[in-house]
Formats: structure tokens, C-alpha cells, sequence
């Protein structure tokens, strides 16, 4: 796990720079092509074509992130920085999410190159953030007419083929009211009570829709305890992988917002700050031919993440990684190591059989010799 263990060591919060520059030296003898991407923020990702050049291909895509949270130092029991073995499981800052899967595809370089079939390695720095990382990626493949097959997003998914993930929108809503003196209220607009009834209305929204989760996540208005506060701010999402259903709910909440501007009389701005496309892949008959001659079981992924990016592009999509998510975003992070090994054996059979379902006889297709 010597990998693992140096992908471990890099920060990679807000810190790309040394995460691709490890990356490219690594790569350097192992691959046939490396391309550096940078995103509109300027932060950089990569593309490496492990056993083909990056242009006018229909490649296998391993796709992932290489950023992290921010570790609660105080509640890690070991250094989150440090790969640490214990009780046969591997404990660090992002060792599931997802540095374990860079690490499986650095260790199994060779077979992989070998399958008989192109295959590109994207990943990108951001997707814990902004996820512009994937958007620019997807612009490089259709500039040199990439047209992924398939591809597998990493995430942990307890060794599980992931068909669903949530899209993900995140809002942001800000109230603009009148300021006065506390004791007399009647004289301004207390701009946090508007965003309460707002707030109230969303969590009610909840019940109305049974694939449709909304959260207001982030509140903060007033300044002192004896002044009417004139501005308030809010951060809300929404997760779902029914579409219609997420644009009647944020119409709603947009009807709702001007209900609130013409009752009180004042300005209410919603901006939507994220998008990030749902999955669904579960009536793919080749993901579900694929699983069943592997014995692999289907399941979904409850996050967001960057499979509906690459589906929206080109060719089915799926989640498929080592780590439970429900320890991912916490202290103590750690991956079973039995589990590291079974997962670099079945995401080499999974690879296989996809390009034997594919039937890789397209000459745009082949490999480089």
C-alpha cells in the first residue's frame, strides 16, 4: 500500500498543486499520455490515457477526486495526514474518499493497460467543492472527441455497482429588510422572520415529495440583540433524482419567495449556487448484464457526485468503490484492507467484462499498440 500511503501524506484541501505533480511523476513511465486541465477557478486536474493517446477515442473512463474535507484535528485519534494500520484497517484523511481508488488503479496499472481496451484515468481537485474540476474535464474530452463507453466513479460503495446517485442544487437566498429599534418593530422589516417563514416552508416540502430531500443548511442575520436586523442569508439544497419533481419544488419555493417580497414589501434574491446532475443508470441492460455474470450487487449512492456529469456526456455510468460511505466526512476515516485487495481484484474483472459487453471491435476504439 506504499501509494496509499504517500497519497495520504498530500493535502489535498485546497493544495492540487503537489497532489497532480505526484500524480504526473508517477504516471510518467506508466502511461502513454497525461494532459493537465485547468478549471475556471485555475485549479488544476488531470487526464492520463494509460494505454492509448488522448484524442479521437472511445475510451473505459476511471474517473475520481483527489481533494478532501478539512480534518477536526481534535476528534482524529491519529494523525489523519499519516496512513496508519490497525486492527487490519487503514485509517487516514481521505482514505476512502477516495485516494484508496487512485491507489488501486496506480497498483494495478499494468493489468489494466492490458485489457485490450483504451482506458483514461481523469481526476479531478474539487469535488468537494465546486466540482468545476469534472465540468472542465468534460470540455477537454469533447475538444479531442473523447466519447466515453463507460465509466466508473470511484466513491465508496462497500464493493456494491452503484446505478443512482442523488443531483445535487444548492441555493443560496438572501432578505433584504428594514432596520429599527427593537422596541418598536413596527417600524422595519425584521429580515430574519421572513427567512424563518421561508425556511419552515421548505422543511414542509419535504413531506409533500418522497424522492425529493431539501435541507436549509446555513442561516446567519442580525448584528446586535436590540436592533431589528434589516439582512438575513440563507443556504438551502435539494436531492433528487427525479427532475420533474425537483423543478416543481423549487418553482414553489420561487413562487413562495415572492409571495414573502410583495407581503412585507421588500427585496428576497435566490441564486443557485451548484448544480450537480443526478445519476440513474438502473434500467442500463448492459450494467445490469454486466453485474449479474459478475454477482456484483446493485445498489444506489445517497451523496452527490460526478457520475451524472459523465452520463449526460456519453455512455452509462457507474459507482463502484472500496470504503463504507458512511464513515467518508468523519474522524477516523478508515477502509478495510481485505477490502483495498478484493476491490482491485473485482474492478479488474469488472473492467473485462465490459469490454467484452462492449465488444471493443471498434478501430476508434483499439489501444495503441
Amino acid at each position: 500500500m506504499r501509494y496509499l500511503k504517500e497519497l495520504i501524506k498530500i493535502k489535498t484541501i485546497d493544495n492540487e498543486e503537489e497532489a497532480i505533480k505526484y500524480l504526473s511523476t508517477i504516471f510518467a513511465d506508466k502511461c502513454e499520455d497525461i494532459k493537465i486541465i485547468n478549471d475556471v477557478n485555475n485549479k488544476k486536474n488531470i487526464i492520463i490515457g494509460l494505454n492509448t493517446k488522448l484524442r479521437d477515442i472511445e475510451p473505459l473512463v476511471l474517473s475520481g477526486h483527489i481533494d478532501t474535507v478539512d480534518a477536526d484535528m481534535d476528534k482524529y485519534l491519529t494523525n489523519p495526514y499519516e496512513l496508519v494500520i490497525k486492527d487490519n484497517k487503514a485509517y487516514g484523511l481521505g482514505v476512502i474518499d477516495m485516494k484508496c481508488f487512485v491507489s488501486s488503479i496506480i497498483d494495478l496499472n499494468e493489468d489494466i493497460k492490458n485489457i485490450g481496451y483504451p482506458v483514461v484515468l481523469a481526476l479531478t481537485t474539487d469535488e468537494e467543492t465546486t466540482l468545476k474540476g469534472v465540468e472542465a474535464i468534460i470540455d477537454r474530452f469533447k475538444t479531442d472527441n473523447i466519447k466515453p463507453r463507460f465509466t466508473i466513479i470511484g466513491e465508496p460503495t462497500s464493493l456494491k455497482v452503484n446505478t443512482i446517485s442523488n443531483g445535487c442544487f444548492e441555493y443560496k437566498v438572501e432578505v433584504y429588510g428594514k432596520s429599527c429599534h427593537s422596541s418598536t418593530p413596527q417600524n422595519g422589516i425584521n429580515a430574519i422572520c421572513i427567512m424563518a417563514r421561508l425556511i419552515s416552508f421548505i422543511e414542509d416540502l419535504n413531506r409533500k415529495y418522497d424522492d425529493l430531500v431539501l435541507n436549509s443548511n446555513i442561516v446567519s442575520g442580525g448584528t446586535i440583540i436590540n436592533r431589528i436586523p434589516d439582512y438575513a442569508k440563507m443556504s438551502f439544497d435539494i436531492r433528487t433524482i427525479n427532475m420533474d419533481n425537483y423543478n416543481e419544488a423549487i418553482g414553489l419555493i420561487s413562487n413562495k419567495i415572492k409571495e414573502l417580497s410583495n407581503e412585507y414589501k421588500t427585496s428576497i434574491d435566490l441564486t443557485k449556487c451548484l448544480e450537480i446532475p443526478p445519476l440513474n443508470c438502473s434500467k442500463s441492460k448492459l450494467v445490469t448484464e454486466i453485474c449479474n455474470n459478475l454477482s456484483i450487487e446493485i445498489d444506489s449512492f445517497s451523496g452527490g457526485c460526478e457520475a451524472g456529469y459523465y452520463q449526460n456526456y456519453s455512455g452509462d455510468a457507474i459507482l463502484f468503490g472500496a470504503g463504507d460511505l458512511s464513515v467518508a466526512h468523519k474522524p477516523n476515516e478508515y477502509l478495510d484492507i481485505d477490502d483495498y485487495y478484493k476491490y482491485n481484484d473485482k474492478l479488474l474483472s469488472l473492467l473485462f467484462e465490459i469490454k467484452k459487453e462492449n465488444n471493443g471491435t471498434d478501430k476508434k476504439a483499439e489501444p495503441l499498440k
